[in-house]
C-alpha cells in the first residue's frame, strides 16, 4: 500500500465515521428523541477523537520515527479509559440511557467494517495492481 492509498484509506475513515455519527443522530432523534440523539453525537464524537488519537499514535509509534518514547505506548492503551470515562459522564451528567452513547462509541468501529469492505470490492473489481 502506498503512501497515497493510506492517506485515502484514513480520509475515507473520517468521512464513513462522520457519516455514521450523522445517521445515528438523526435515527435516535426520531426514535427517541433530543437526549438520546444528542447522547449518541457525543458518543459518535468520542468514537471520532478516538479514531484520531489511533491514527496520531500509530504513525507515531512507526517504524520511520526515531527513538522510543514509551509514553504513547500507554496512551495508547489509556484511550480505552478515557473513552470509557467519556460515556461515563455522558450517561451521569445527561440522563441518557447508555445505549445510544455506547452505539455512538462504535461509529469508528462500523466506519473500519464499512472501509475494509470496501476495499475489498475495489480489490476484486478495481484496477489491478503491477506488483
Amino acid at each position: 500500500m502506498t503512501e497515497d492509498d493510506l492517506n485515502v484509506s484514513i480520509r475515507r475513515l473520517y468521512w464513513l465515521t462522520a457519516l455514521f455519527g450523522a445517521l445515528g443522530f438523526v435515527w435516535y432523534f426520531w426514535l427517541q428523541g433530543p437526549r438520546s440523539a444528542f447522547g449518541f453525537a457525543l458518543g459518535a464524537l468520542g468514537s471520532f477523537g478516538n479514531l484520531w488519537l489511533f491514527e496520531w499514535l500509530s504513525r507515531a509509534l512507526g517504524p520511520e520515527q526515531s527513538g522510543r518514547k514509551p509514553w504513547r505506548a500507554g496512551a495508547f492503551i489509556a484511550r480505552y479509559v478515557i473513552l470509557f470515562l467519556i460515556a461515563y459522564v455522558i450517561v451521569n451528567a445527561l440522563g441518557v440511557n447508555l445505549l445510544p452513547v455506547l452505539l455512538g462509541l462504535l461509529a469508528s468501529t462500523a466506519a473500519v467494517l464499512t472501509s475494509s469492505i470496501i476495499e475489498i470490492i475495489q480489490g476484486l473489481f478495481g484496477k489491478p495492481s503491477i506488483d
